[in-house]
């Protein structure tokens, strides 16, 4: 099982390794995918991080999940046509999607969203095109094969509800108790 978690210049640090660091605990191989040109990324918080691969060396094939971390460097994924195809085309098979914070506007923009409860970080609600926009105190919501969150808070709940998702409510309880979080 494989998740990609994309990264651009600007994206949230928290939201992108907390989930990556809590699906790798549950044994689920995430690759961290430069959407840049660069495998060098650097956060909206300055660290620099090492993508394993670039959008365009990796294949797909077998992924499951592709995941959106938020941060202000969100606007630069609406750039990528690779990606923006990649979305549509997980959306349209019925595959698994999720993101956090700004991230699920770009969902929005994309029309996946329409007609699901989704959420994002307070002041993208109006970017949810067609969704049911949830409201506190919701942290993480799946509807179908989509999921959302709000924040850098709510990035262990995404990450324990996306192994609950992929793998079990056994899993995630496991993963929740290890990291002393429930």
């Amino acid at each position: 099982m494989k998740v990609c978690t994309f990264l651009t210049d600007g994206f949230e640090t928290v939201e992108a390794l907390a989930v990556v660091d809590i699906l790798r605990r549950a044994g689920i191989d995430v690759n961290l995918i430069s959407i840049t040109g660069s495998k060098s990324v650097k956060s909206a918080q300055n660290i620099i991080i090492q993508a394993e691969y670039t959008i365009e060396e990796y294949h797909f094939d077998d992924t499951e999940l592709l995941f959106l971390p938020g941060g202000p460097g969100h606007k630069h994924y609406l750039q990528c046509d690779q990606l923006i195809e990649l979305l549509k085309k997980y959306n349209k098979n019925g595959n698994r999607i999720a993101a956090i914070c700004a991230a699920p506007s770009v969902l929005g923009k994309l029309g996946i969203l329409q007609g699901k409860k989704a959420m994002a970080y307070p002041g993208y609600e109006g970017d949810l095109l067609g969704a049911e926009v949830m409201s506190s105190p919701e942290r993480v919501v799946t509807d179908g094969t989509i999921t959302t969150s709000r924040g850098m808070g709510t990035s262990i709940d995404l990450g324990l509800e996306l192994v609950r998702l992929l793998l079990s409510d056994e899993e995630a309880e496991r993963i929740g108790k290890g990291i002393q979080y429930v």
